[in-house]
């Protein structure tokens, strides 16, 4: 997905976090269907979008306005809460047409992709989460970009749903 697209290497980062996420909480629905990720906000990087179909197909595109991007690089500030800004993350799950969606909404406050992960499931789902995203580049022969991507959802799932509202 990284290499189809000429995005500047931040941008490039960012979608690849975006990806990992999508594939982390879509693969975790054991389910038929889609499970969307998308982004909106006022930052450089104004749209994120990532569609996950099971059992593993993904697409993405990024929006972003290019001289704001260059803006925030040569600042040294080029992290994820700048490119993104503040605005809201939507996952949508889709289940086909004769099953309504789900959307679950979260606020992005100048923060990254795993700040918001972890306050949606804080707020939405009250499960103790952490998500870990990480997302490298290596170069090999001739200069050829090479990208790297992977994360972990961690979750405490008791058996007694009481249980998870209880301090360990």
């Amino acid at each position: 997905i990284l290499n189809g697209h000429n995005h500047p290497q931040p941008v490039a980062r960012l979608v690849g976090e975006a990806v990992v996420l999508t594939v982390l909480l879509g693969s975790a629905l054991k389910l038929d269907g889609r499970f969307i990720l998308q982004t909106k906000t006022d930052g450089p990087v104004r749209m994120l979008v990532v569609d996950y179909r099971s059992p593993g197909a993904v697409r993405a595109c990024a929006r972003f306005d290019k001289d704001q991007v260059t803006k925030v690089i040569e600042s040294s500030k080029a992290s994820a809460g700048a490119l993104l800004g503040h605005g809201h993350l939507a996952m949508t799950i889709d289940q086909g047409t004769d099953r309504s969606r789900y959307q679950g909404l979260v606020a992005l406050e100048g923060g990254n992709l795993e700040d918001a992960a972890h306050e949606y499931f804080k707020r939405s789902e009250q499960i103790p989460t952490q998500v870990r995203l990480a997302v490298g580049e290596e170069l090999s022969s001739g200069n050829r970009r090479n990208w790297r991507a992977g994360g972990m959802l961690l979750q405490f799932l008791p058996k007694d749903p009481e249980r998870a509202r209880m301090a360990d």
